[in-house]
């Protein structure tokens, strides 16, 4: 069983690599949201700013947006991991200012780079950066249960991280554990089996969790969160927070919408292409977002 799920999440650290409007008061709204499929074109222009919060500027917005909308003391715990990944490393590799995103892939160069030089922080992937984000603002129901199969590598960088104590960890636990599900290859079935475990999680007003579901089907049919981050408000728009995998970059993104941010996700996983099981689908928060 464990050689099956490491196969599989794998698979997943390879994907990501390639694995409601907001109202007046400046509240993210959770309803459904449906995108129209023309729109997907739009994110063929990278219409969107993308920083690895390489310089002070960067990283001090980042760190108000997140003071702003969730709890203080997690933006100072996230800046202090963002530092300490992109320590000496120029800006050629890691870019400071918010900018267009680059055709050149310089991950392989990154990590290069980052092997040489002592860290003091271990490696961490997206969803213990969300959980980072979000854990002093969610509540999680106590009878939401815990199968945690596909979150060994997520386990084993917890060990070495004084990040969350054992309250925050059984809650990581829950809300990324896996889900049973039927065999069905229609997304929206599978959404609504994602919907009925994450009603039982309460999710804070004024930012969201965004997340990519995968459907695989190697050990039985389970739903498995692949790819998450944090989309939070901007003044003018929305403030996209993503680290793809534990040896890639921490990402920052600027979305003028956020039908932006579910069309980059949604173009990330376009190649997820398996005929035996569901393509991938997006959630913000508990409720699917139809694309």
């Amino acid at each position: 069983m464990k050689v099956k799920s490491l196969i599989i999440l794998t698979c997943l650290t390879l994907i990501a690599s390639g694995c409601g409007n907001k109202n007046k008061d400046n509240k993210i709204e959770d309803n459904k949201t449906k995108i129209e499929v023309s729109e997907l074109d739009k994110n063929e222009q990278k219409d969107y700013l993308i920083s690895n919060m390489n310089n002070d500027t960067s990283l001090d917005l980042v760190r108000s947006t997140i003071e702003k909308n969730l709890d203080k003391n997690v933006a100072e715990s996230f800046a202090n991991l963002v530092k300490d990944y992109n320590k000496e490393i120029s800006k050629n590799l890691l870019s400071g200012d918010f900018e267009r995103a680059s055709k050149i892939d310089k991950t392989g160069e990154i990590i290069d780079k980052r092997s040489s030089i002592s860290h003091k922080y271990p490696d961490t992937n997206c969803r213990i950066n969300s959980f980072l984000l979000l854990k002093d603002d969610l509540s999680i129901k106590y009878d939401m249960d815990i199968d945690d199969e596909m979150l060994f590598m997520d386990k084993e960088a917890l060990k070495n991280l004084n990040l969350f104590n054992n309250e925050d960890l059984e809650n990581f636990y829950k809300l990324f554990s896996r889900v049973k599900t039927s065999s069905s290859k229609d997304p929206k079935i599978h959404a609504k089996v994602m919907e009925e475990f994450l009603s039982k999680v309460d999710f804070p007003r004024t930012a969201s969790m965004v997340s990519v579901v995968l459907h695989d089907n190697l050990d039985g049919d389970y739903l498995f969160i692949g790819h998450v981050g944090v989309l939070l408000p901007l003044d003018d728009g929305y403030l996209f927070l993503e680290k793809i995998s534990f040896e890639e970059p921490y990402q920052a993104i600027k979305f003028s919408k956020k039908e932006d941010a579910y069309m980059y996700l949604k173009e990330k996983y376009r190649d997820y292409l398996d005929p035996e099981v569901a393509p991938p689908f997006i959630m913000e928060n508990n409720k699917y977002v139809e694309i």
